[in-house]
């Protein structure tokens, strides 16, 4: 009877195969899913069931974190620090310490913004809204590569008092 039953029911599942009412979960598995368990070479399926079930507990559903965290792939090595922007040298450093006594984020409310000491309309002419909308609100390097096409196009000129005073013009 056993025989029979077991014979029945691969009968029952080849004509369901056949048909395609019982598709494989193969079918069911995501390109990254696939790629994530070629990579750990494991089953696509079996990784496919086990990120159900880390949804369905509310956990990681990212493939590659969970191949991961259960030994299946390498760890990722830690992120790299930023480095801090190197420190303004050469001739926009001495006039900042000049204009502003190198306070690059100087906003006392006289109309003049950063290091360098750029009025607002000056800033945004020379490309300085691509890095912030004030140049007290950008980085030492922002600051500088605007005064770099101001300088080019005008000179030291925007800088009358602290350009003579350093022998710039």
């Amino acid at each position: 009877m056993a025989k029979a039953m077991m014979f029945v029911g691969g009968l029952a599942c080849g004509f369901l195969l056949a048909t395609g009412v019982l598709a494989s979960h193969a079918d069911d598995v995501s390109a990254e899913v696939s790629q994530a368990a070629a990579a750990a070479h494991v089953d696509p399926t079996d990784l496919a069931g086990a990120l159900n079930t880390q949804g369905q507990q509310g956990l990681t559903t990212d493939p590659y974190v969970y191949l991961r965290a259960n030994g299946a792939l390498p760890s990722l090595p830690p992120p790299v620090a930023a480095s801090p922007p190197a420190p303004a040298s050469g001739v926009w450093a001495r006039l900042a310490q000049c204009e502003s006594t190198s306070n690059w984020g100087a906003n006392t409310g006289n109309g003049f913004f950063g290091g360098i000491q750029f009025d607002r309309q000056t800033w945004l002419a020379y490309g300085g809204a691509a890095y912030a909308p004030r140049a007290d609100l950008a980085t030492p390097a922002q600051q500088i590569a605007v005064a770099q096409r101001l300088a080019a196009a005008r000179g030291f000129q925007p800088w009358p008092a602290c350009s003579r005073a350093l022998g710039l013009r």
